[in-house]
């Protein structure tokens, strides 16, 4: 009779069970304050399923000559790969991975620097200070024939002389050196009449040498010029300097692009 009353409550505490939606077994409890258990679209390593985010920041770099402290107007900076143009004394890249970089620094006439950055988000700041190639002779005579040639001449005149002495360097037509260009000969002339007068021997004035510095880092009033005269100084109008194609006046001073240019 015992048996037989266990197993009828046995079948009552079933049917109640299934009338009342209960389910026989465990389950795991929520953690109050837990969030619950990972959806679809998380997991508990966050958002993107543990994924570092790429993160960008931006770096502007100042370039300047070490010595004169002035910023450099032209040049450029390679910067992961990309070559970006020098204005105004800065360079800037954007977009770039954070990391650590190689950047390089060129210019005409300074020797080229190589640096190593490290990007964070947002702006990165660099300075580079560069230094010039030539030696303190080249330019002390840089500066003198500056003064012989130009010492009465408004300064931004003065920078274009000197200017048009560097773009002679540069120019594959004439000395790849200063001194070489200062001093040379084509069939026995000189080409400045300051080394035939013995003038360039004159200690330069401080405006000379302001001006051999501006030049220096790219400023050049002369429009890429090669060469000058005084056309109040040159009456002969056959003379080979007139035939030359003029870019600019500036002062008492005419500059030219040479016709073999």
């Amino acid at each position: 009779m015992r048996k037989k009353r266990t197993y009828f409550h046995l079948l009552l505490l079933i049917l109640l069970l299934a009338l009342t939606g209960c389910q026989i077994g465990t389950t795991t409890p929520v953690i109050p304050g837990d969030g619950g258990p990972p959806n679809d679209e998380t997991d508990s390593e966050g958002s993107n399923g543990g994924e570092t985010v790429p993160q960008f920041g931006t770096l502007t770099g100042t370039v300047f000559d070490g010595v004169s402290g002035l910023s450099f107007w032209s040049g450029t900076a390679t910067v992961n790969g990309k070559t970006i143009a020098i204005r105004n004394g800065l360079f800037q890249a954007s977009n770039l991975p954070t990391g650590n970089y190689k950047v390089r620094v060129s210019k005409a006439f300074y020797h080229n620097k190589e640096i190593s950055v490290t990007i964070k988000p947002g702006n990165n700041v660099v300075q580079v200070p560069m230094t010039v190639i030539f030696n303190h002779a080249d330019l002390d005579l840089f500066a003198r024939l500056v003064h012989a040639e130009a010492r009465g001449e408004i300064y931004r005149g003065q920078v274009a002389v000197a200017a048009s002495v560097l773009n002679r360097v540069l120019h594959h037509n004439y000395p790849n050196t200063l001194r070489g260009v200062i001093v040379q000969r084509v069939n026995g002339v000189v080409q400045y009449s300051p080394v035939a007068d013995g003038s360039i021997n004159l200690s330069a004035a401080p405006n000379a040498k302001n001006a051999v510095l501006d030049a220096l880092v790219g400023w050049d009033p002369s429009n890429g010029a090669t060469g000058f005269f005084a056309p109040a100084k040159v009456a002969n109008r056959n003379n080979w300097v007139w035939k030359q194609t003029p870019i600019i006046d500036i002062g008492n001073h005419r500059f030219f692009r040479g016709n073999i240019d």
